[in-house]
């Protein structure tokens, strides 16, 4: 299975990165997608490869080691030739229950105690379902010359912790819908061809309509192709927006209780008619009770 690592757009707008050299640029971007990179962001780096691979003297790959740890992008570990990419589990989602496994197992090969413990409590903290679990007493300092960064103990004032969850948690449901997140999280880890299909279909659609095709899909525990196949159905409708989607609902319910009504008036014609109307079959009544739960848990959902 051929093994991809997303970037996301606004790095180059990112304050950090435009401040940053092209080499030191280029040097983040290998940190982030070298071939030993890993779904948790911890791994073993290889210096020899990295200088082989990028062009640069051992001194230059040391240099910009040093330089993105003071910086706290990232923690290096010299003695296991280990590193941990801070921020790699806040913008790389391991919600889905496919792509959890995986860290599980990562972390079992990792050597630095600090960075296990780091990464299984940020994916405590963003809600992953891993497995693995860590001690109070693996909740260690991180002894490094530049940085005085620790992995916290748990702060004694919940009231603050928790209200800082709540802005988060806010934050996220009004931040606007990624498709590609979304993707992850519900049906696994996303391959480049698939991402390449959700990118036309977001030039096409739109975030949101492609998000909630995917919402759809995930409910009814259907794949990606049951998700195309809805969208492929609202650009045939020239559906635009969610609320022309909520407006395609409604019509189609009140299209089946008009197919219901016009069913009991045709049973009552005469026989001799000589072209009867052919009658459409009708949804039942446990059918549309059925049906009409769906669109409450979809609107629910929402």
């Amino acid at each position: 299975m051929a093994i991809y690592r997303q970037l996301h757009t606004t790095f180059w707008q990112d304050n950090f990165i435009g401040d940053c050299t092209k080499d030191q640029k280029l040097f983040f971007l290998y940190l982030i997608s070298n071939s030993n990179t890993t779904q948790c962001g911890a791994y073993e780096f290889n210096n020899r490869y990295a200088q082989f691979e990028l062009g640069m003297s051992g001194n230059e790959v040391q240099s910009h080691l040093d330089f993105f740890v003071k910086n706290n992008k990232i923690r290096y570990h010299q003695e296991n030739n280990e590193v941990l990419l801070v921020n790699w589990l806040k913008y790389n989602s391991a919600r889905s229950p496919k792509v959890a496994p995986v860290i599980d197992k990562e972390l079992k090969d990792l050597k630095t105690v600090e960075f296990k413990s780091e990464v299984v409590k940020n994916c405590l903290e963003y809600g992953y379902p891993i497995k693995t679990k860590i001690n109070d007493s693996d909740i260690v300092p991180i002894p490094y010359e530049y940085n005085t960064d620790t992995i916290l103990q748990p702060e004694p004032t919940q009231n603050h912790n928790q209200h800082n969850n709540q802005q988060q948690q806010q934050q996220e449901k009004n931040a606007p819908a990624n498709p590609f997140d979304f993707y992850q999280n519900n049906f696994g880890i996303l391959n480049p061809t698939t991402s390449e299909t959700i990118g036309h279909w977001v030039d096409d659609i739109g975030n949101e309509l492609v998000v909630e095709s995917m919402r759809r899909a995930a409910i009814d525990q259907k794949g990606f192709r049951y998700a195309e196949g809805i969208m492929k159905n609202w650009i045939k409708s020239n559906v635009k927006s969610l609320e022309d989607v909520e407006a395609q609902d409604i019509a189609f319910i009140n299209s089946q209780k008009s197919k219901r009504t016009t069913s009991v008036k045709t049973e009552t014609l005469p026989d001799w008619v000589e072209n009867p109307v052919t009658e459409e079959k009708a949804m039942s009544p446990e059918d549309e009770r059925l049906f009409k739960e769906r669109i409450a848990k979809l609107q629910s959902s929402q």
